[in-house]
């Protein structure tokens, strides 16, 4: 069964300056270790509800291209910014069967690991749609050594006092973009469009999470913006924080560019590595 998000994955140029950037955010942030299979090494950052935001750069380019990051090492090309989601499993043969007998494109599992800083070695299985783990839809995973061993809980820092609220993905066809993900979380998708009109779609609610389908009405607009360079996928994550106030003083007293809406308030993308964080 699916259970919930697992963890949000951005791309970036030079993993150092990266780390760097998400400290200046506030984010207590951990060196996590290499793929050594894949050509990548990561860190990541611990959110209160144990999911988490990776932080992805490529050591080797080439060995990336050729591995399941194929997809992400093109997508960089375009700037850095997010790459994609995780959803969750607790029995990942048997969700891989169910998806693909709703004609879902959903890759058999296959195995993963990375080595920590420490020399511990974390493994996994994932399963991939539609071959790629940065397109329109999320891939899966299921721990093979404890998910302690992959992220430790969050105890400091933004992270520690931040839940995943909600999740936009930018499709170019809402219609279809909705029967993939209905067929996917096996949940009836809700028309929706934005205030000013120019942004259409759906949303998918789940015991665990939300997760609204956006496309663009026009030109001109950020979402279209990302769909013409980056394509679709992963659009914005937005964070439930237990004092907005106090995260917004402390975010400006950092420096750290913020726009505000009626709900809350976007950090400006430049601020955290081209990804769109809102929190609320």
């Amino acid at each position: 069964m699916i259970t919930g998000f697992d963890h949000f994955i951005v791309l970036v140029n030079y993993l150092e300056n990266a780390i760097a950037t998400y400290q200046r955010l506030g984010f207590d942030v951990r060196v996590g270790g290499e793929h050594p299979a894949f050509g990548s090494h990561n860190a990541l950052v611990a959110l209160a509800d144990g999911t988490y935001i990776e932080l992805v750069a490529f050591k080797d380019t080439t060995r990336a291209a050729q591995s399941f990051w194929g997809a992400a090492v093109s997508k960089l090309r375009a700037g850095e910014g997010w790459g994609g989601f995780v959803l969750a499993s607790n029995d990942l043969a048997n969700d891989v069967a169910q998806l693909q007998h709703r004609a879902l494109r959903v890759g058999e599992p296959s195995a993963g690991a990375r080595v920590r800083p420490d020399g511990q070695r974390v493994a996994w299985h994932i399963a991939l749609c539609n071959d790629s783990p940065v397109g329109l839809l999320p891939f899966l995973i299921q721990d093979d050594t404890p998910r302690a061993l992959r992220i430790e809980a969050a105890t400091q820092g933004l992270g520690s006092r931040a839940r995943v609220h909600q999740v936009v993905v930018a499709v170019k066809d809402a219609e279809q973009a909705s029967k993939a993900y209905s067929a996917l979380l096996d949940v009836e998708p809700m028309r929706v469009k934005n205030i000013a009109g120019d942004v259409t779609g759906y949303r998918l609610t789940c015991a665990w999470g939300t997760l609204i389908l956006a496309q663009p009405m026009r030109r001109g607009n950020a979402l279209a913006d990302q769909l013409a360079r980056r394509g679709e996928g992963l659009y914005a994550l937005t964070l439930e924080v237990e004092g907005l106030g106090r995260e917004r003083h402390e975010l400006k007293q950092r420096g750290i560019e913020l726009v505000d809406d009626a709900g809350g308030f976007l950090i400006a993308p430049e601020f955290a590595c081209g990804a769109r964080i809102r929190l609320v």
